[in-house]
């Protein structure tokens, strides 16, 4: 059988791709009810010392700061969202039981604006695993949330293998590797498929 091509609005694909290639969010990466004055301008607004590491944002990421983000999938989440395309909604750091063995492995749940985006950070993992700086591979796929939920929910999660095990120190280090890279692969990406789509 051959693979029919759908169809689809080219314009707003090459739209999608284009606003992924110097993505990021307006504003507060935690939001508006992040109001700590910045030491750099002073502006409650500005992005100047927004880091992944802000003592502050496993509060401020979570939608109810009574329940922090878990601190090591913290940076993961903050830079999911700092770039614009994504929603992260629920996150693990991972647990392990007494004997170490793995409890709960680590995971994002996201929404996003565009399959495309989705599909650049898929890529963007695979291209990660081959060039070894990952422990196991990761994927993107879709997962349950409520059952009257209207949008599609992503989770980022290691693709777990009892032919090539790891252990739960390797899958959080992973997520650091993964939140260190993200804004340059997926620029990278987008850029690389708007140049393929250029010439078709």
């Amino acid at each position: 059988m051959r693979i029919k091509r759908h169809a689809g609005a080219a314009d707003t694909f090459r739209a999608e791709i284009e606003s992924a290639c110097a993505p990021r969010v307006e504003g507060r990466v935690c939001g508006d009810h992040c109001t700590v004055a910045c030491a750099r301008c002073g502006s409650s607004g500005c992005q100047c010392a927004c880091s992944p590491y802000c003592a502050d944002a496993p509060r401020g990421l979570s939608s109810d700061p009574a329940f922090p983000i878990e601190a090591l999938i913290a940076p993961l989440v903050f830079e999911m969202k700092r770039l614009g395309l994504f929603e992260p909604c629920w996150s693990c750091e991972g647990h392990a039981r007494p004997d170490g063995a793995m409890h709960k492995s680590p995971s994002v749940w996201f929404y996003a604006k565009a399959m495309v985006h989705v599909r650049l950070l898929a890529d963007g993992l695979v291209k990660l695993r081959g060039a070894r700086r990952l422990h196991t591979p990761w994927r993107v796929t879709i997962t349950f949330s409520d059952p009257n939920n209207p949008d599609t929910t992503f989770a980022l999660e290691p693709a777990l293998s009892a032919e090539a095990p790891v252990n739960l120190a390797q899958l959080q280090a992973d997520i650091a590797e993964i939140a260190r890279a993200l804004p340059d692969l997926m620029r990278s990406q987008a850029r690389a498929l708007r140049d393929e789509v250029s010439v078709v």
